[in-house]
């Protein structure tokens, strides 16, 4: 009597066993998961330009392109180690929003995108009349040199890259 129970309950565990992986495979399968990106990231400096025609800039944040972090709160006029973390090679549609106080006014916050660079550098927010603003990213050259992505005398923002 106890052999008979005892293949009995091996019969059942064995068949039991063999039905469990279809309908756990066919659970995963439907939830359709989408894949991690791995990004490379670095963390760098930040600086802000307030060009002719711009008004004075008492402070300014910029939200990093992949976290809700704003970095910032500096007047315009110089460069800080703010550890602002951007991906390492330029990505197509790179947006960030920035958020300034022009003097004797309120808040103003608008999105724009990261201009291409080849090698990831000094984060400059360029402020324009008209309250445009642009973001370039550079390894090598300040806002006074000539080979700066946009030059210290441009008065009109130019065109946002995609």
């Amino acid at each position: 009597m106890k052999l008979t129970h005892s293949i009995l309950l091996v019969t059942t565990l064995i068949l039991s066993a063999c039905t469990a992986p279809t309908l756990i495979t066919e659970q995963v399968t439907a939830k359709n998961l989408s894949p991690l990106v791995n990004i490379p990231m670095i963390a760098t400096d930040i600086g802000c330009f307030s060009h002719d025609g711009a008004p004075a800039i008492t402070s300014f944040y910029v939200q990093e392109p992949f976290s809700k972090r704003m970095v910032g709160g500096l007047s315009c006029g110089g460069i800080a180690a703010l550890g602002y973390i951007i991906p390492r090679q330029w990505q197509p549609g790179l947006k960030v929003k920035v958020r300034w106080k022009p003097d004797g006014r309120a808040w103003i916050e608008k999105t724009t995108t990261i201009k291409r660079y080849d090698q990831v550098g000094t984060i400059y927010v360029h402020f324009f009349q008209n309250d445009e603003v642009r973001i370039v990213s550079t390894a090598r050259y300040g806002v006074g040199s000539p080979n700066h992505p946009i030059l210290k005398s441009a008065t009109v923002a130019p065109p946002e890259e995609e």
